[in-house]
């Protein structure tokens, strides 16, 4: 196996595959370690290394991410604000006013202690529910008319590893997790998978499609994507 030597991360090791498109990164034993198309070069594996610094140092220390009273969380046509109240002590209440939702954690909770920071994160997520089908249905039909596709239907799901699944049945399922996203990230999401439509695979052929339907944007995107820091666990 071979490494490079990084400032912040130390040694890197590198592993060279066949048949792979795009370079991967991954933790473990608190080391890192990339698995790179045949014929990478090592600027290249530096310049990934960049482009993803801010999420590999989150990865390497998860307990970094942070929530504060008062923090204002910008999704795709929602506003989340963590605030504080004091009539549950044993729960996260939501206030919903339109477009933005109040998340209001107990009065006193240490938001620093690592159960709290997973108690918060998943209340964020919750926080999307009822909002996710009004405005990433209706985003997905309009970009599927434009493209002149057409899915059996849409369905919202709540993964955050997959964020999108199109069925056989050409059924596309999006997740609500999606609104965290800009909404670049989100249509490379959708595009995607209404690419499943004609390519039930990820074939040359398929990604050729997807590129296609963004404007030649797939490759930037993706890396955009894989960059992006969440602001959930």
């Amino acid at each position: 196996m071979n490494y490079i030597e990084d400032k912040e991360f130390g040694k890197v090791y590198v592993s060279f595959r066949a048949n792979m498109r795009n370079i991967t990164m991954r933790w473990k034993g608190g080391s890192l370690y990339m698995n790179a198309p045949y014929g990478t070069g090592v600027k290249q594996l530096r310049e990934v290394l960049d482009t993803f610094r801010v999420k590999l140092r989150a990865g390497k220390d998860k307990g970094s991410m942070s929530y504060h009273i008062g923090q204002v969380i910008q999704c795709y046509r929602l506003t989340l604000t963590i605030g504080e109240q004091e009539r549950r002590s044993d729960l996260i209440i939501f206030n919903h006013n339109g477009d933005n939702v109040d998340v209001l954690v107990p009065r006193g909770v240490d938001l620093d202690e690592p159960s709290a920071k997973k108690w918060v994160s998943r209340a964020l997520r919750a926080a999307l529910d009822g909002h996710a089908s009004k405005v990433l249905i209706p985003l997905a039909q309009d970009i599927s008319k434009r493209l002149g596709v057409a899915p059996a239907r849409y369905e919202i799901g709540y993964g955050l590893r997959k964020l999108g699944h199109c069925t056989r049945d050409k059924v596309i399922q999006l997740s609500a997790n999606l609104m965290f996203l800009p909404e670049e990230l989100i249509e490379l999401t959708i595009c995607h998978e209404l690419a499943h439509l004609t390519h039930m695979n990820h074939s040359l052929q398929f990604h050729a499609l997807v590129d296609k339907y963004l404007g030649g944007r797939e490759r930037e995107l993706e890396r955009r994507l894989k960059a992006f820091c969440w602001p959930v666990m």
